[in-house]
């Protein structure tokens, strides 16, 4: 697209390298397709958990699992990193149902997802590698 036709506030932040501008054309599925673009590599991310400590009596925890963004990450990476445990432990624990609600497949996937979402973690591995 020649410059011309590039809203002249918006060409100024792409020239700025603004974060944010940056991140909504990086993570915009339409602009992705038109441009041919793919993403590879795994990005940083951050978890944010707030949780009460009234739970520690449950024997399941809904677990809400919500994406700011699409971006191209496993589920399975992320529960890795906040549960303290290995791929194949937490493998172990879907197929035992101590980990409810996702399947091995969707823990594997790398598909670019917004929505948000829910699994059922037992208390038992939810706390397992957490010192509390």
């Amino acid at each position: 697209m020649p410059v011309s036709r590039i809203n002249p506030v918006l060409y100024r932040r792409i020239m700025a390298n603004d974060e944010a501008t940056l991140e909504y054309f990086s993570h915009d599925d339409q602009i992705l397709k038109r441009n041919n673009a793919v993403l590879s590599g795994s990005p940083a991310f951050h978890v944010h958990e707030q949780w009460s400590a009234g739970h520690l009596c449950n024997k399941r925890l809904k677990v809400c699992i919500r994406l700011r963004c699409a971006f191209q990450v496993s589920l399975l990476s992320v529960i890795k990193k906040q549960l303290f445990l290995s791929a194949s432990e937490i493998k172990r624990r879907v197929i035992t149902g101590e980990i409810a609600g996702v399947t091995l497949k969707e823990l594997k996937s790398t598909k670019r997802q917004t929505a948000s979402v829910v699994i059922w973690v037992s208390a038992g591995v939810f706390y397992s590698g957490r010192k509390i």
